[in-house]
């Protein structure tokens, strides 16, 4: 069982409860109330992984009854299962099913034996990648044994990865082609053969000025980030990069430099420098209002920043 074998570091938290009066829900697709099915057999182990765009939680789960209103107040939110059955809302879901959530959709499930799952929550709505057209609500995508295969093998290489490196800017080089490959595996899934051919072209091109950004304002330390300046930098128009980070990631233009940010605060406060403070690192990186630096900081990746800062200096 791929959970068993992830170890904690500075990149990976890891949770593991044996006893239901000591277990607590995680908030990545909303808080529910779980009735276990055998209390005697309890367990649950969960792999944490927050990265630049999003929340990602590896879940084996115990034999329940759940009611959750599942979902999140932004981006999208995605269910992979690894080894799943259960019936929800009367609809029997098993592994080769996709969920995907946009808002919030109440669920009463049955899960009659202990399932494994990545929950996925993405800052992106990922509209911009063609998934689940629709503006509310839950949607099944079943696919075939091939690529939920491969969807599969690159989750746990991605969570492998995590667990082995405990520099996060090694993780980060290392992972970035893998978190590629789960995008990738994602719009096989997900989006139409037809669409993915038509955007091709346009999409490279976005990727080489967003490539372009990111060594720009690394550039600009602490300093505000200012999108006329940028444009300049690079030759081009706000306009123009404003259609790039949408087209690559979804996101405007300056919630994808406060994520970038966000990021570089946290790649800090995982390292765990000796007399580094959560206050420095954020105003080393241009947050001048801690209160909403640290709202911000745990609504994207599930932690306050203390905690991220005390978990690097016990690992």
């Amino acid at each position: 069982m791929p959970l068993a074998r992830l170890k904690p570091s500075r990149v990976l938290g890891i949770e593991r409860f044996s006893d239901f009066g000591e277990f607590r829900a995680n908030e990545v697709l909303g808080l529910g109330t779980s009735t276990p099915l055998h209390p005697r057999e309890f367990s649950l182990s969960r792999a944490i992984l927050p990265l630049r765009d999003g929340l990602f939680v590896l879940q084996r789960a115990f034999a329940r009854r759940l009611e959750v209103d599942v979902g999140t107040d932004h981006g999208v939110g995605l269910v992979v299962p690894l080894s799943f059955h259960s019936v929800s809302n009367g609809r029997e879901i098993d592994n080769s099913v996709v969920s995907v959530v946009r808002g919030r959709v109440p669920i009463k499930s049955v899960e009659r034996q202990p399932n494994t799952y990545l929950m996925m929550r993405f800052n992106s709505d990922m509209r911009h990648r063609g998934w689940a057209d629709y503006d509310s609500g839950l949607g099944f995508f079943r696919t075939q044994d091939d690529p939920m295969a491969r969807l599969r093998a690159t989750i746990l290489s991605m969570f492998s990865l995590a667990s082995d490196h405990g520099d996060p800017r090694q993780f980060e080089a290392l992972n970035r082609p893998i978190q590629e490959t789960l995008l990738a595996c994602l719009d096989t899934i997900l989006v139409p053969a037809g669409a993915l051919t038509a955007r091709r072209g346009s999409f490279d091109k976005h990727c080489k000025l967003v490539a372009r950004l990111d060594e720009v304002a690394a550039l600009f330390g602490s300093k505000p980030l200012y999108s006329d300046d940028l444009a300049t930098q690079l030759g081009v128009s706000v306009r123009t990069l404003q259609t790039a980070t949408h087209a690559v990631h979804g996101v405007s233009l300056h919630h994808y430099l406060r994520l970038k940010r966000l990021w570089t605060t946290r790649v800090q406060l995982m390292t765990g420098s000796a007399g580094l403070s959560v206050k420095a690192a954020a105003l080393g990186n241009g947050f001048w209002h801690l209160g909403d630096f640290s709202r911000g900081y745990k609504l994207t990746f599930g932690e306050a920043p203390s905690e991220t800062l005390a978990r690097s200096r016990r690992l």
